[in-house]
């Protein structure tokens, strides 16, 4: 007999894919990479109806089955390029050259169309009793979907260090154009994909522990509950993420084009580029700077308005400042902005701002009159947490721990 709350639950997670799938297939049609994330939502939610056919329609698990199971090898592929597209810095997250990622997709289709042939008592037999077929076609299948959920697991494997190693470069991305990078950071994607992975750990032990064990830790409940709640979670946070360097790519862009009507960055510089910006950087690219035409007496004085800007303007006070912003304010163009701070200053705009921050919030932490929160944001950080942090870094002290020592040295 089905169990009425896995299938209240099953039912929530179908529900779930069936609202997120159209909107993300909508906004595909402006940003590819939701439509990866449609991909992954429709596969999960095919997967989520297995425990409601095997109960509810057993004559149709036969088909279900065929359905299903090439879906397995659509999971990890519709996530990487889903990740990949919402770090990317410009559309074209989909090469010729990407399809290996779903090698696994075509033999899985294969085994597939080799279950339409098994016959129901084998099929039966196979996928519902657990039990050992003894037609030749039958050990054929069994064979054949051992290797690949093994290859699958593999690829599981493989596709999150992919995502960690891509989230990571991101990361650092981020620092050369924003001040703050709370709402860019997809630190949610994280503990979405730390807790599915505990989740099939848990899973994987459940498995090859003993029956009591296994029915405290896993049965059909709390997978259903646990996927629904990261499915909600994903959607949740995945239809409001928005690439955040891919708008930066659109500001190059337009960059780009001012660049070429005008003829010249800024008079001050002096200079003009003979090529084109690199209007396309990638996350990996390598010398990024190797086509400027900045050179090192035009990177000085631009640090030096950067400075200006700093001290008498007070512009690292803006929470919302980015490279493009003050790029703007100094008219100068972003990319000779990013090259002079990483070049000459030997920084990035988001530890190069973020030290302007803690230098003003100094003498505020010293005098005690207002509470840390306070503090950070007068000075232009979002949250306390990322103030602690960046003060860590430049001071080597913890707010509490620097009042403390320079009240000390006052006295």
């Amino acid at each position: 007999m089905t169990d009425p709350i896995v299938v209240f639950l099953t039912l929530l997670i179908v529900g779930q894919t069936c609202l997120s799938v159209p909107l993300l297939l909508a906004r595909a049609k402006n940003q590819a990479t939701y439509l990866y994330l449609a991909l992954f939502f429709f596969s999960c939610g095919i997967l989520a109806m297995n425990n409601i056919v095997v109960q509810s329609l057993p004559q149709g698990y036969h088909i279900y089955t065929v359905v299903a199971f090439p879906t397995f090898f659509m999971l990890c592929p519709s996530l990487w390029f889903y990740v990949k597209g919402i770090t990317a810095q410009h559309e074209s997250i989909w090469q010729r050259k990407h399809a290996w990622h779903y090698v696994l997709l075509a033999p899985a289709i294969l085994v597939s169309g080799m279950m339409l042939f098994l016959p129901e008592a084998s099929h039966s037999a196979i996928f519902i009793d657990d039990e050992t077929a003894s037609t030749p076609l039958a050990k054929t299948i069994i064979i054949s979907l051992l290797i690949m959920m093994l290859l699958w697991l593999a690829q599981c494997v493989l596709t999150f260090f992919l995502i960690v190693k891509r989230l990571k470069d991101y990361r650092k991305r981020l620092k050369d154009f924003f001040s703050n990078n709370e709402h860019h950071d997809l630190k949610w994607f994280n503990w979405l994909m730390y807790c599915a992975i505990s989740f099939w750990l848990l899973s994987l032990v459940s498995v090859f522990s003993s029956s009591l064990f296994n029915a405290f830790l896993y049965n059909a409940r709390a997978e259903a509950f646990i996927t629904l709640c990261l499915l909600w979670s994903l959607a949740h946070f995945g239809l409001q993420q928005k690439p955040a360097l891919l708008t930066l790519n659109e500001l190059d862009t337009q960059d780009a084009l001012s660049e070429d009507k005008h003829g010249a960055v800024h008079p001050s510089l002096e200079a003009t580029t003979s090529e084109p910006v690199n209007t396309k950087r990638t996350l990996d690219t390598p010398k990024k700077y190797q086509r400027s035409a900045l050179n090192s007496e035009q990177a000085k004085r631009i640090a030096e308005k950067i400075k200006t800007a700093m001290q008498e303007q007070h512009l690292y006070l803006d929470p919302t400042l980015t490279l493009h912003k003050l790029a703007s304010h100094l008219s100068i163009s972003p990319n000779y902005l990013s090259q002079t701070l990483n070049e000459t200053l030997g920084v990035n705009f988001f530890d190069y701002v973020n030290q302007w921050r803690i230098e003003a919030a100094k003498p505020k932490i010293i005098a005690n009159q207002d509470t840390v929160l306070d503090i950070a944001l007068e000075v232009g950080f979002n949250a306390r947490s990322s103030f602690y942090k960046a003060f860590k870094q430049v001071t080597g002290q913890t707010p509490s721990e620097y009042r403390k020592e320079n009240r000390k040295i006052s006295f």
